[in-house]
């Protein structure tokens, strides 16, 4: 499969293991409003063309839809990190979570975790 291609079939719906996508973001304007701008920095680092970002959704897992491996993972959490503050630690936040959770992680859940987390303080021990 290629790298950051939507798998076949297109994005589908979160299962819910995660908090889910369109309810991490919908309860915060916030959150909402960050949906495309993490997608195009995700698009950015895969090298999808806009059609590419064009089915990317709220409820879009990163994982099972999209097919982000672990490399591109890090360079979104740089991304992240560069626009929106140190407290954005993409993959700090990914680590901490269990399989479940991971496999279903929406970019939703990825806009509220910035939402939550942009200008925020580095967390004790991170090192900036």
């Amino acid at each position: 499969m290629t790298t950051g291609a939507v798998a076949s079939g297109g994005p589908a719906v979160s299962d819910g293991t995660a908090a889910s996508g369109d309810a991490a973001a919908a309860g915060d304007p916030a959150a909402s409003g960050l949906i495309r701008p993490v997608a195009e920095l995700l698009r950015d680092i895969v090298g999808e063309d806009a059609e590419w970002l064009e089915v990317v959704g709220p409820d879009t897992r990163v994982d099972g839809d999209l097919l982000v491996e672990s490399h591109e993972l890090a360079a979104w959490s740089l991304a992240l990190r560069g626009r929106y503050g140190d407290g954005v630690d993409l993959v700090a936040y990914v680590a901490g979570l269990d399989i479940d959770q991971i496999i279903g992680l929406t970019v939703a859940d990825v806009a509220a975790y910035v939402a939550a987390r942009r200008g925020a303080p580095v967390p004790p021990g991170d090192g900036g």
